[in-house]
C-alpha cells in the first residue's frame, strides 16, 4: 500500500468513526429515554440509572431527634448517621440523596 492509498483509508476510516459515533449517541438516547437494557443481536446497550448516596446525617437531623433513639450509642469517631437512622426507622423518602446521572454502554457481546 502507498501513501495515497493510506491517506485515502484513514479518511475513509475517519468517516465511517465520525457515522459509527453519531448511530452510539442516538441509540444512548434511545436507551436513555427507554430505561432498560437493550440486546439485539450481538449488541447491548446497557442501561445504568445511576448511583444513589445517602446522606444519613441529614435524614438524622431532620427526624432523628425525638425518636427515643440515643445518637451517642451510634458514635465512631463521628456519629453514624445511616444507624441512627436505621434504628430509628428513618428510611426511603425521609433520607436525602444525591443520584449520579443515568448513563448506557454500548458493546458488541460475541
Amino acid at each position: 500500500m502507498d501513501a495515497t492509498e493510506l491517506a485515502k483509508k484513514m479518511l475513509e476510516w475517519q468517516e465511517a468513526q465520525a457515522k459509527a459515533d453519531l448511530l452510539k449517541m442516538d441509540i444512548e438516547v434511545a436507551v436513555l429515554e427507554l430505561g432498560k437494557t437493550q440486546t439485539v443481536g450481538n449488541v447491548r446497550a446497557t442501561y445504568s440509572a445511576g448511583r444513589k448516596s445517602y446522606d444519613y446525617e441529614d435524614g438524622w437531623r431532620r427526624h432523628g431527634y425525638g425518636t427515643g433513639v440515643d445518637i451517642e450509642k451510634f458514635q465512631k469517631v463521628s456519629y453514624d448517621y445511616r444507624k441512627a437512622c436505621e434504628s430509628a426507622g428513618i428510611t426511603g423518602a425521609d433520607i436525602p440523596f444525591t443520584q449520579s446521572a443515568p448513563s448506557v454502554s454500548l458493546k458488541v457481546t460475541a
